[in-house]
């Protein structure tokens, strides 16, 4: 105890000159409690933006990002014709639903005068779409068949939609303009809330599918969502899938497949994968921030050891051993270094619930890491100082001015 309030007193006596030295210790500790919380948020919010897609489904598309930047690539991949998802639906036993998707970006639909920002996403669906994509209705209905059959021009609303055109009025059995065309209003989806990745899912607007192609033609590559009959059969549906879409667009033996797949797994795996990298990242930028922060600590200590040069004779002189000064400025340098670190780690956690939702979920490891990390750095940086006083003669010392 005697040495631990020698060393809160020598801190105290400069604080200027400690709280200065600590402000490294501050920057590293709470970069890396802030990019860890940061990044345990992102992972949260990706999870739970998945876990409202529909369970056990994956989704065909032309393109992967890779493939529709390369011009060579654009032109071997035929579009995907929503035909295919009728083929798929009859050859393939462990697939238990097929939907098949158009979209148009960039648009707005309008009632009485009023009219949604360009944000709407557009988009023709059969039946499928809703437990494919995970969606669910506050009220009203949704697409049927008999509507895909007959061009019906009915829709299906987010709540983007009904908050800017119908803030104090029912939407169901609304006429609402889309593309200048008239379409009811038969059913509004429940708010899902921001998204992590991509777009937010409430600006979605969903017709026939056959009523989008009567608007916008039937040139455009259709997206095919596909839920296997469990999750058992889940790998055992692709390959179903690759097989027949193989057959039907006549992709070789040995040439890769002409279009992209994708599922919930493998778009978590990669967004995981950024996130690790993001977290090791960021971390090491931390780790750099403390190991200039233990120069600092380091030369403070051998600046103390000088200054306090006659109380170290003075204390051997009356029987202070090699290791009572040893110890003295090694807890005195552990001591400053801890300090910076729970100011750091106070200051890591209020950026990441000022950022993030509150309380801010930062792993226990990190916050037992950046600790440990403190601790250590204040030993390996105090030592050589704390070597040093515990070393002077005693007559030497005395005799310092």
């Amino acid at each position: 105890m005697e040495v631990l309030r020698t060393a809160l007193t020598q801190l105290r006596a400069h604080i200027l000159r400690s709280m200065l030295t600590m402000l490294g210790i501050v920057i590293g500790i709470s970069t890396v409690i802030l990019v860890v919380g940061m990044i345990e948020n992102y992972r949260s919010n990706i999870e739970n933006d998945l876990s409202k897609l529909g369970a056990n489904t994956f989704q065909v598309e032309r393109y992967d990002g890779q493939a529709f930047r390369d011009p060579d690539q654009r032109d071997f991949r035929k579009i995907i014709n929503r035909e295919v998802a009728d083929v798929i639906r009859d050859r393939c036993p462990s697939v238990r639903f097929v939907g098949a998707e158009l979209w148009r970006r960039g648009q707005s639909i309008s009632y009485k005068g009023e009219k949604t920002n360009l944000s709407m996403l557009i988009g023709g669906a059969t039946p499928e779409f809703a437990i494919n994509n995970g969606y669910s209705l506050e009220t009203g209905r949704f697409i049927t068949e008999r509507d895909v059959i007959s061009h019906t021009r009915v829709t299906v609303i987010g709540m983007d939609a009904v908050d800017k055109l119908f803030p104090r009025e029912n939407p169901l059995g609304r006429v609402v303009r889309i593309n200048g065309q008239k379409f009811t209003v038969i059913g509004v989806f429940e708010k899902q809330g921001a998204a992590t990745i991509g777009q937010g899912r409430d600006n979605r607007v969903i017709i026939p599918i056959t009523s989008w192609e009567d608007m916008w033609g039937k040139k455009q590559s259709a997206n095919l969502t596909i839920m296997a009959m469990s999750p058992e059969l889940f790998d055992q549906a692709q390959d179903e899938v690759v097989g027949v879409l193989r057959q039907e667009r006549k992709v070789a033996p040995g040439e890769e497949n002409d279009f992209h797949i994708f599922s919930n797994a493998s778009l978590a795996e990669t967004l995981g994968g950024f996130a690790t990298n993001m977290q090791l990242y960021g971390s090491i930028f931390g780790f750099i921030a403390l190991l200039v922060a233990g120069f600092g600590v380091a030369n403070v200590m051998l600046v103390s050891v000088t200054e306090r040069t006659k109380e170290i004779g003075l204390r051997k002189a009356i029987g202070a051993r090699r290791k009572d000064i040893l110890r003295q400025f090694l807890i005195e340098a552990i001591i400053l270094c801890l300090v910076g670190g729970l100011i750091g780690l106070a200051a890591g956690l209020g950026l990441v619930g000022a950022f993030g939702d509150w309380p801010p979920s930062v792993p226990f490891w990190a916050i037992v890491m950046s600790m440990g990390s403190t601790i250590l750095l204040g030993v390996i940086a105090g030592y050589y100082p704390a070597y040093k006083a515990a070393n002077l003669v005693p007559i030497d010392a005395l005799r310092y001015e």
